[in-house]
């Protein structure tokens, strides 16, 4: 029986993330520039040597790797596999460099593709779209500029290999299946072992809610993507995981029950939006300035996609009614 490791422990007794599964798996913790702060990369010891989420193109995550990897006994040279759980720069932004000097292919879901070759944002789409919330040109200014911003820590790959979803990837004698849950990210899979264990990436987070962010079709329709996020919950709920693995801090003991949690957060959070839009329909800015009073500039989106998330449910429901004024979208409940 082979034994987790987190890079640097020999033993399953020094090891405090210890639990016993047929896969020799080191948890990698890489410096990131942004408050999600360190995101987790997962080497698999095996043939094929893997490495699972490289983390973002900065000098400090670079290190860090190779030393994590240096750590577990291996070289950057030998990794033989890159696969990529989803497309956001913290997890895949310094895949390039890492397949650079390995030689590796990388693989990531066709529904993340876009992001890996940099092109994470259709402008026009955005733009729409926080037009029809009610926010500020200045704003929606301020907005695109973080975009630019972030473009220094993601070299686009130029070539990458398409993950489906049920796809069994090789590893020694063992296989790890490919699960499409999407949600968090257009195109984020998670990896399962049959042993129980789940590379979770951003799927499951302890402490804190996936954000599962807006996203657009290549026409420019919304893509749903909260819905999406609670159908890939309940897809792991069905596996019955012993442990998760997710893209930050340590392992999740109980899959099941965090998944539950999340489940309950969407559906309460859910009415509490409901009961703000009653009586007057609002916009979306309106919605997040009462739900975040102290947002500020660089965590727009992500109360933009918190809000817009809870209002599909309801739509999903048929709860919800759409009016437009001036150009803004005004919701409210049936």
């Amino acid at each position: 029986m082979i034994v987790l490791r987190e890079a640097g422990k020999d033993s399953f007794e020094d090891n405090p993330d210890k639990g016993i599964f047929e896969m020799d798996l080191h948890r990698l913790e890489l410096p990131t520039p942004f408050p999600v702060g360190p995101v987790n990369a997962y080497l698999l010891r095996g043939d094929p040597l893997t490495l699972v989420d490289t983390g973002p193109k900065t000098v400090e995550a670079q290190t860090a790797l190779e030393r994590g990897v240096a750590a577990a006994g291996a070289r950057l040279k030998d990794i033989r596999r890159i696969l990529l759980t989803h497309g956001h720069t913290d997890h895949a932004g310094n895949a390039a460099w890492v397949a650079q000097r390995s030689g590796a292919p990388v693989h990531v879901h066709e529904g993340d593709r876009a992001k890996v070759s940099g092109r994470r944002w259709v402008l026009e789409h955005v733009k729409t779209f926080l037009t029809q919330a009610g926010l500020a040109d200045s704003v929606v200014e301020s907005f695109f500029e973080q975009i630019q911003a972030l473009r220094q820590y993601l070299d686009p790959l130029a070539k990458v290999s398409s993950l489906t979803d049920g796809e069994y990837l090789p590893l020694d004698t063992e296989r790890l299946r490919t699960l499409y849950t999407p949600g968090h990210s257009n195109g984020h899979v998670s990896f399962y072992h049959e042993d129980g264990v789940l590379i979770a990436g951003d799927l499951l987070l302890e402490g804190v809610s996936p954000n599962p962010l807006v996203e657009f079709t290549s026409d420019g329709k919304r893509i749903p993507t909260l819905p999406q996020y609670l159908q890939s919950l309940r897809r792991v709920l069905i596996l019955n995981c012993e442990v998760a693995h997710p893209g930050h801090g340590g392992p999740i003991a109980n899959p099941n029950a965090r998944a539950r949690e999340l489940i309950t957060h969407h559906e309460q959070r859910k009415e509490e939006i409901a009961g703000m839009i009653r009586r007057a329909p609002k916009t979306l800015a309106a919605l997040c300035g009462e739900l975040f009073p102290k947002m500020d500039d660089a965590s727009l989106m992500l109360a933009l996609s918190e809000v817009i998330g809870h209002l599909d449910l309801l739509a999903e429901e048929k709860r919800l009614a759409i009016g437009r004024k001036k150009g803004l979208l005004l919701y409210k409940v049936k």
